[in-house]
């Protein structure tokens, strides 16, 4: 028993000695595992824009959906979508034959009634002629009916002649007046021409048909209605094309259009003229615009004012409907400020930390920031100029904590 006891004591002190030689080796490596490797960057002075920062997308200056007027069978399309065109060239073409047989009839229609109206004069002009004989002769029965009745009154007053004969001619007079009366009334209706005035309704109405008529052949040649780039062709030859209808639409590109809404914070720090920021991710660019126009009025619906952007796109680099971030500057000059790289802050809990390099340790550092960018941020409070910050690697890092600068 003693000398197992004696035993057992000697295995635990060898044990244990084993144990403590190892200590500095395992501290050495738990101290190399502790350093985090990091980039860095200096506290600089520069100026931060204030800006509204807007996300939106490109649209065309002009957007034309070209429907022909008329409908008819496409018989020519020798367009093709991409391809640029002019004012006033042509797109398509549709089927003539129906259009050129209507247009025949209407002039045939017009030429009737011009041979119509013709007629109508001449009939007319000679029955203003025959109502004008007939009124002259009329009015001279009428004064021989007046002197025949005015002498038989006096033959009968004188006992000369019968009553019978004093009534003959007070018939005849009241006949005279009648056939003179009824003769006025045709001359009148004569002179007013009412048929030419009907025939002349027909010739205006025919002329309107074959004017019609002739726009619609017109019509049926398709040219664009301004200078850009045709952006989609919906028909092939051969399909029937109607008012409603688009069968190609042409873009001008050549100014793009953002169209954005401020919020009441926002609208007044900008201006018609004011010069903004345009960035698009996809292409990797950043450029300038102008803004062209601002609403008054709030779109309740949205509860902003509708902003409208100009971009300029003479060489056709950017095209419509490019998902972009709008800019707009809200200070015109800036003083000098410190800014460091907005992706080197953090928060937690309401607050902005930034880790700053002292040594081979990175400390945690409550700062307090003002004007922001996309890329940049002001500081206000933490930091000093040249101080060297963690841009890179401060999501494994904690206050205190060992780093490497790579």
């Amino acid at each position: 028993m003693r000398k197992w006891m004696m035993f057992t004591l000697a295995l635990s002190l060898v044990i244990a000695s084993g144990c403590a030689k190892t200590d500095p080796a395992a501290n050495t490596q738990a101290e190399q595992e502790e350093a985090v490797p990091v980039q860095v960057t200096a506290v600089q002075k520069g100026n931060v824009a204030d800006e509204a920062g807007i996300s939106g997308k490109l649209s065309p200056n002009l957007e034309v959906k070209v429907a022909p007027k008329v409908a008819g069978k496409i018989m020519t399309l020798p367009v093709q979508m991409g391809q640029q065109v002019s004012k006033g060239q042509v797109l398509y073409t549709l089927d003539q034959t129906d259009l050129k047989n209507a247009v025949e009839q209407a002039e045939a229609a017009y030429q009737s009634a011009v041979a119509g109206l013709n007629q109508s004069t001449t009939t007319v002009q000679q029955s203003i002629e025959q109502s004008h004989n007939s009124l002259t002769q009329a009015e001279q029965a009428l004064k021989d009916a007046k002197t025949n009745e005015q002498r038989m009154s006096e033959l009968f007053q004188a006992g000369a002649v019968a009553s019978k004969q004093l009534e003959e001619a007070q018939t005849a007079l009241k006949n005279a007046q009648v056939t003179y009366d009824n003769a006025q009334l045709n001359l009148t209706n004569a002179e007013k021409k009412t048929s030419i005035q009907v025939s002349q309704a027909s010739v205006n109405q025919a002329k309107v048909a074959l004017q019609t008529a002739r726009e619609n052949l017109g019509n049926s040649t398709v040219t664009s209605p301004i200078s850009g780039i045709v952006a989609a062709v919906d028909a092939q030859i051969g399909e029937m094309a109607s008012p409603q209808m688009a069968v190609v639409t042409v873009v001008d590109i050549g100014t793009l259009i953002a169209k954005v809404n401020l919020a009441e914070n926002e609208i007044t720090k900008v201006k018609v003229g004011d010069t903004v920021d345009i960035e698009i991710p996809t292409m990797g660019k950043n450029i300038k615009a102008s803004v062209r126009s601002i609403s008054p009025v709030m779109n309740q619906q949205v509860k902003a004012y509708p902003v409208e952007i100009e971009i300029s796109n003479d060489k056709h680099e950017l095209k419509a409907d490019l998902v972009i971030n709008v800019r707009l500057e809200g200070a015109k000059e800036q003083k000098e400020a410190l800014i460091v790289p907005r992706k080197s802050v953090i928060e937690e809990q309401g607050k902005k930390f930034i880790y700053k390099i002292e040594g081979d340790t990175a400390k945690k550092v409550e700062i307090t920031t003002g004007n922001e960018t996309s890329d940049k941020i002001e500081i206000k409070t933490g930091l000093n100029e040249g101080d060297k910050i963690v841009e890179a690697g401060q999501t494994l890092l904690s206050d205190g904590a060992k780093v490497t600068i790579q």
